[in-house]
C-alpha cells in the first residue's frame, strides 16, 4: 500500500517545519499539512484552519468521544489533537498528508492508519542546531532546554523509517526528502 501520511520528527531547530513548507510550496497539489485541533483561544496573527482548527473545549471533547480525535495532549488546560476526518479529507483529495509529530503521536497514528505512515527523523549537527536556535532568538535558558531535548531526541532516530541529516540548507534537505519519496513511489 502506498504511504499517504508523512511524519517528520526531530529536535527543535533542525528545520522540519521549513522542509514541510517547502514541499507544500513546490508541490501544492501533492502535499498538505495536517492541521491539528486545539481548544485554546486564537492568538493575533493565527488563522483558523491553518495554524490550528480552533474549537471550544466541548467540541473537542465531543470529537474525542466519537473517535474523530484519536491522539491528543492536554497542555495547561487546553487540548491539542489530530482529527481522523481531517486526515481522511486530505487523502480522499489525492494528497499526501504531512505533519511533525513525536513518537507517541506516531504510534497512535499508525494504529488508525496501518501501513500508510512513513516516518522521517530530521537532524543536523548539534552546533548547527544551536546556531539556528540562537538566530531565532529566545532566552538562553530556553535554548539550553531545547539542546537537552536535542540530546534525548537523537537517541530515538533508529525508530524511524528514514533519517535525513542536513547541516546546509532547506533546499539540500528537501532534495534528500524527494529522493526518499521517489524510492517509496510517493512522487
Amino acid at each position: 500500500m502506498q504511504k499517504r501520511i508523512i511524519i517528520m520528527e526531530g529536535p527543535s531547530g533542525v528545520g522540519k517545519d521549513s522542509y514541510m513548507q517547502e514541499l507544500i510550496k513546490q508541490f501544492p497539489n501533492k502535499f498538505q499539512k495536517i492541521t491539528s485541533y486545539t481548544s485554546r483561544e486564537i492568538r493575533p496573527g493565527e488563522i483558523d484552519g491553518v495554524t490550528y482548527n480552533f474549537v471550544d473545549k466541548k467540541t473537542f471533547e465531543d470529537k474525542l468521544k466519537t473517535g474523530d480525535i484519536f491522539e491528543f495532549t492536554d497542555r495547561h488546560g487546553t487540548y491539542r489533537g489530530m482529527g481522523k476526518s481531517l486526515i481522511d479529507d486530505i487523502i480522499e483529495n489525492g494528497k499526501i498528508a504531512v505533519k511533525d509529530l513525536d513518537l507517541v503521536g506516531i504510534n497512535a497514528l499508525k494504529k488508525v492508519y496501518p501501513n500508510q505512515v512513513l516516518t522521517i527523523f530530521c537532524n543536523a549537527d548539534r552546533d548547527v542546531v544551536k546556531s539556528r536556535l540562537l538566530k531565532r532568538g529566545g532566552s538562553m535558558e530556553d535554548i539550553e532546554k531545547r539542546l537537552v531535548d536535542y540530546d534525548k531526541k537523537i537517541l530515538e532516530q533508529d525508530k524511524f523509517d528514514y533519517v535525513v541529516i542536513d547541516n546546509k540548507c532547506v533546499e539540500t534537505a528537501v532534495e534528500k526528502l524527494l529522493a526518499i519519496f521517489k524510492k517509496e513511489n510517493i512522487l
